[in-house]
């Protein structure tokens, strides 16, 4: 099934779609140490391109920004099925 075909039967259906700046697993027991004024560190560094997810899923990374006064993305790169097998290896994804 080609591109046309796919968007002929299936170009209605809608999907969530979230960008995601980053993520990080955590305990219980360090979030119940968490207080106001609390630093908590994430899995990216500064000026990396966030994850663009369909249905909780990572699809893609983009760059964040605002266009007519509304945040957007600029789609940089799609996943190849490399990179997503990358992104699953630390476990803050579920396949």
């Amino acid at each position: 099934m080609d591109r046309e075909q796919i968007k002929e039967i299936y170009g209605e259906v809608l999907l969530e779609a979230k960008v995601e700046l980053a993520r990080r697993k955590v305990t219980i027991g360090e979030m119940l140490r968490w207080e106001s004024g609390t630093i908590v560190k994430f899995n990216k560094t500064s000026g990396e391109p966030v994850d663009f997810l369909i249905r909780g899923k990572p699809l893609a990374y983009g760059e964040v920004m605002v266009l007519d006064e509304r945040f957007a993305l600029r789609i940089t790169e799609i996943l190849t099925k490399e990179l997503l097998v990358e992104k699953y290896k630390d476990g803050l994804y579920e396949k």
